[in-house]
């Protein structure tokens, strides 16, 4: 799956068209962090996309119940 890029911002790969580092501009971090930080987010979510997932419900127990709460 291609990742629409920002300007200021590249994906770096490997041999194997793996992603394997971040090129960040430091203007661009210092006038758009938000927009780095969003794009970062974005890449971590595509590559936890396989991941199973938990339950809300689930975390909040587990949270209650290391806390001693009930």
């Amino acid at each position: 799956m291609k990742t629409p890029g920002i300007k200021g911002v590249r994906l770096i790969t490997d041999e194997t068209e793996n992603r394997r580092y971040v090129q960040i501009d430091l203007v661009t971090l210092a006038k758009e962090p938000k927009a780095v930080d969003e794009y970062l987010d974005g890449l971590i979510a595509q590559e936890r996309r396989n991941e199973p997932s938990i339950s809300q419900e689930k975390v909040m127990r587990a949270l209650y119940k290391r806390a001693g709460k009930k």
